[in-house]
Order: C-alpha cells, then structure tokens, then sequence
C-alpha cells in the first residue's frame, strides 16, 4: 500500500516539474495548454474544491511560492505532505520496516493535511 501511494505520489510531483507554467496556464512542454481539466467546473460553471491544485503544484515545482498560494492556498501544504510521504515510504522500503498505514501517527498525520486541504478548498469555492 505504501509504495502504491508512494508511486502516485512521486508521478504528481514529477508531472509538476514536468509540466510548464505560464501565467494562470500549465503547459504541456510542447507549448500545447492543458485546458480545463476540471469536470466539476465544466459541469457546474464554479470551481471544485480542488481547483488550483495543478496550478500550484506546477507554480511550486518551478520555485514560485507566491503564486502556488495564488492558486490554491493548500497547495504548499499538500506538495509537502506528498514529498515526506514519499521519501518516508523509501525509508520504509529500504528498512523493510512497518508500513506507514499501520502507523497510527502517520494516519493522522495524512488524515489532517486531507481535511485542512478540503476545508481550505471549500473556502476557496464559497469565495469563487
């Protein structure tokens, strides 16, 4: 379970590095824009509480704090979680040790970033 998330994890960061951010816009390397990936938004017409997330990824693995706060002010927050996540779960790996959801402290630790992200999320979509 630890390296399933772990993986994703490490794929989200990778695809922000990866990707390019140009002013409100992600960008394929190719230039070619990923448009609006939000379902809820096209559907509703008024933004997710996830809406920005990408953004601030890309903002934040290209070194732009300000901005990345700008698109969602979880974002930070949640680009670090998946960082520590991933570099404890290597540790685990290379340990061979407990897995981390068997850790009480590790759960609850992701269970707060969870729902301090949604509660700032949901802030985010009142004010939209």
């Amino acid at each position: 379970m630890d390296l399933g998330v772990a993986v994703f994890a490490a794929v989200q960061l990778g695809a922000s590095a990866w990707l390019v951010p140009s002013g409100d816009q992600v960008l394929l390397r190719s230039g070619a824009s990923l448009g609006g990936l939000c379902w809820f938004r096209a559907t509703l017409g008024i933004d997710c509480p996830f809406c920005g997330l990408t953004r601030s990824f890309v903002a934040l693995a290209h070194g732009d704090l300000a901005a990345s706060v700008g698109f969602h002010p979880a974002g930070p927050l949640l680009f670090a979680a998946m960082v520590a996540f991933v570099a404890m779960a290597a540790v685990v790996l290379l340990r061979r040790s407990r897995p981390l959801v068997e850790r009480r402290g590790v759960m609850l630790g992701i269970e707060a970033v969870m729902l301090i992200c949604l509660v700032i999320g949901v802030f985010k979509m009142v004010r939209s």
